[in-house]
């Protein structure tokens, strides 16, 4: 095969290394060939993330091969990652690879929490503490959520904690809402009307199945922030059904 016809990923984000199984491990059948869609699967969950080989175009059952990832949903997975963290290869509920991060290409991936925040933060920038900063914010969310025109209900909680100083909860309008438009409404929205210059977001969200509607339900939905300039705010916005 020549060089222009072997795949490529157009924005590879991750590095990893993935052994597949042999056949009497409970792997595959076959060997897997450059271009591969397994299930990506890490935290619990699957998710479609190609694979582009590195440095072979098949991968022989019972070998080890390095790889390019590109997540196909890129704005669930931006903060969850770490070199050394092992994931699977799947295909529906059978292991057919293990692998582990190697290198992280696209830089929001990279893992981060309240803690990992504080300990990189420049100590020269501190909390928000005056009530006018925290009513200015307030403002701010609740009148972005409000405009999403798909959230109710919207609480606000000062927590105290430097890890997470504010907590908005709210309930969706619409309890059957699909989770990618939820997510997509509020991503969106964050990304267009709130984020300052400096700041780091990362998503969670469960999700159940609903058989008697045969449809995928939201049971919770959580955006965890942190922005900073002069001073700095950390917080969570967690919308339930």
């Amino acid at each position: 095969m020549s060089n222009s016809n072997k795949y490529k990923l157009r924005e590879p984000q991750l590095e990893a290394e993935i052994y597949y199984l042999t056949e009497q491990e409970g792997g595959r059948k076959t060997a897997v060939n450059n271009g591969y869609r397994g299930q990506f699967h890490y935290n619990g969950k699957d998710w479609d993330a190609p694979q582009q080989f590195i440095d072979k175009e098949t991968c022989n059952l019972g070998e080890t091969v390095k790889v390019y990832l590109q997540t196909l949903s890129p704005d669930f997975h931006i903060g969850h990652f770490f070199v050394g963290q092992e994931f699977e290869t799947r295909e529906g509920s059978k292991i057919v690879g293990k692998g582990k991060i190697t290198r992280i290409i696209r830089p929001d991936f990279n893992y981060w929490n309240g803690s990992t925040f504080l300990k990189t933060l420049d100590k020269n920038i501190k909390p928000y503490s005056d009530t006018n900063d925290f009513l200015k914010i307030r403002t701010d969310l609740e009148s972005w959520l409000t405009n999403t025109s798909i959230i109710k209900n919207i609480e606000f909680e000062i927590t105290g904690n430097l890890e997470c100083m504010i907590l908005i909860k709210c309930k969706l309008i619409n309890k059957n809402l699909q989770p990618r438009e939820v997510a997509h409404k509020i991503i969106e929205g964050w990304k267009t009307n709130l984020i300052p210059s400096n700041q780091l977001y990362k998503i969670e969200m469960n999700t159940s199945f609903d058989w008697n509607k045969n449809q995928l339900q939201t049971d919770k939905f959580i955006l965890s922030f942190a922005t900073w300039h002069s001073i700095f705010l950390t917080g969570q916005i967690i919308v339930k059904r």
